[in-house]
């Protein structure tokens, strides 16, 4: 927003305008702009994936990373996905209009300005010993690792610096804070981008919702292994709570955490609906995707023959020259297919994670089921969420 505010980029200016090569989004791209890419809605799909600190697999670099992983699983405006990707791919626009570094960029235009000094981005190596050590959640210690997309999740900060960030979204002027943005664009991040069934909603960046009483909230919230975090911004009260754990499953202790301190100064709150999602429902008998369909898996580097059948009793997928495995957990998300099985993905990145839970999610348009399979695999105190393009034509 910074960038917005210096004249160098517009938030509804296609992504692609400021991507070239093998880094600009491939599928119906045209519409997939910056705005649509900050609220999780430009079509990408969702992903995560960890690297040691030490050893030899690196995380990509941003070209490879949207080379490889940066296909639209839907059209843009179509469907909220949470999509670390997106926020990869805004990194990237950051760093080709500037000329520098995420990490960098991020300290000059933010985090300097405002006096956030306990606040870094990861590539600061010297500072990286000050974070605090993370917990899986049998309360051992996660070894350092990075992400595959640094600028959705590899920013360490205070619960200090985090309540005076959301002073300054909250248009609190702190003497020792720039003010880098207008309160116009501050309203611009914080204005509804793509709407849910319930009242909540994704902003750029943030997420918006309302309390029972309609009380409207800011929020956000995040997690990763050894990482659980909340974060509540209520602009009537020119409130802010903030909460921040270094243990794996401590999402519902920071809700309860955040959740009281509220409460203390708000007569009658409660947590607020920021659910976008759409529901789900049963897969009908008589369903549109009824039938056999065949095409292509493609993600990772590697495109693989993909054939799915579909029946009123249930389904199977097949990958490659794998079997078909049985799709459990069959129904419908607003009108998309979703449902869960099991298959190897022939790709490096799905081979070296062990990635072999799979969720599909499609849609059906023009005569065609298009949408995305998530290669999954987790443990203790580890996850990886690949995701891999697909689109199918029917085949009966």
């Amino acid at each position: 927003m910074t960038l917005v505010a210096g004249g160098k980029i517009s938030l509804d200016d296609s992504a692609n305008k400021y991507l070239s090569g093998d880094s600009s989004l491939k599928g119906n791209a045209k519409d997939a702009t910056i705005r649509l890419l900050g609220a999780h809605a430009a079509g990408l799909p969702s992903m995560f994936e960890m690297f040691p600190s030490v050893g030899d697999t690196r995380q990509p670099s941003p070209r490879t990373l949207l080379e490889n992983y940066g296909t639209l699983a839907y059209l843009p405006n179509e469907v909220y996905e949470y999509s670390n990707i997106g926020f990869s791919a805004l990194g990237a626009i950051a760093s080709n209009v500037t000329g520098l570094e995420f990490g960098d960029l991020l300290m000059r235009q933010v985090l300097g300005p405002l006096g956030l000094h306990d606040s870094f981005f990861d590539t600061d190596k010297a500072r990286l010993p000050s974070g605090a050590v993370l917990y899986d959640e049998l309360e051992r210690p996660i070894p350092e690792y990075f992400t595959a997309t640094p600028p959705s999740g590899e920013l360490y900060v205070s619960a200090h610096d985090l309540a005076r960030f959301a002073l300054f979204n909250l248009k609190n002027s702190l003497r020792d804070q720039a003010p880098i943005l207008s309160n116009r664009l501050l309203d611009q991040l914080h204005r509804p981008v793509f709407r849910g069934p319930s009242p909540a909603a994704t902003t750029f960046g943030w997420f918006s919702g309302k309390t029972k009483s309609g009380l409207p909230v800011i929020f956000k919230d995040g997690g990763q292994p050894g990482v659980s975090t909340i974060m509540y911004m209520v602009p009537e009260e020119n409130l802010a709570c903030v909460a921040l754990t270094n243990r794996s499953d401590n999402g519902e202790f920071v809700q309860t955490l955040v959740d009281q301190m509220a409460g203390t100064i708000i007569p009658n709150w409660t947590t607020p609906n920021t659910s976008v999602g759409l529901p789900m429902v049963d897969f009908p008998s008589g369903s549109v995707y009824s039938g056999r369909w065949s095409g292509k898996l493609h993600g990772g580097g590697k495109e693989i023959a993909a054939f799915l059948e579909i029946t009123p009793s249930g389904g199977t997928l097949s990958l490659g020259d794998e079997g078909p495995e049985t799709i459990t957990s069959l129904r419908l998300q607003g009108s998309a297919l979703v449902g869960k099985s099991i298959g190897k993905i022939e790709s490096a990145d799905a081979l070296r994670n062990h990635a072999t839970s799979l969720s599909l999610k499609l849609q059906l348009r023009d005569n065609k089921l298009a949408g995305r399979i998530l290669a999954t695999a987790t443990g203790v105190g580890e996850l990886a969420v690949l995701p891999y393009v697909i689109e199918l034509g029917s085949s009966n």
